[in-house]
């Protein structure tokens, strides 16, 4: 199987910062998340990584969807909102999310998701997201 190269669809990072005493639970309901979606993600997204950065209560999300109608329409769905809730629970700052536009395309992500607090995740009383 070839690796994708994509330079046509933006890709964006989050960074989520978990609480030590909740990775335990972050994992096991993050696994949840992506598992049950597996196989639809495979046919809606161009690319998705998930790992551990340098500080190891930095987890990674990396993905890069098909169209942006797929992912406000994933963003929208009470299991996702509600599930992302729950995942910051979990961290003990807020979720930062960094946006990228294609090699070949426009800029019109950085108008959808302008920086500041994000207007399409939800936010819990403690951390919210934040787009970088």
């Amino acid at each position: 199987m070839s690796a994708p190269i994509v330079i046509n669809a933006p890709a964006f990072v989050s960074r989520w910062y978990v609480k030590p005493e909740r990775r335990e639970d972050f994992v096991g309901l993050f696994n949840l998340l992506w598992q049950s979606a597996a196989d639809q993600m495979k046919e809606v997204t161009n690319f998705v990584f998930y790992g551990w950065g340098r500080d190891p209560n930095e987890f990674v999300a990396i993905e890069s969807w098909k169209s942006e109608e797929i992912v406000a329409a994933v963003r929208q769905t009470e299991g996702f909102r509600t599930t992302v809730a729950q995942l910051l629970s979990y961290c003990s700052k807020p979720m930062v999310m960094e946006a990228y536009s294609p090699w070949e395309g426009g800029r019109e992500v950085f108008d959808l998701y302008p920086a500041g607090l994000s207007k399409v995740h939800p936010q819990t009383k403690d951390v919210g997201v934040i787009w970088s």
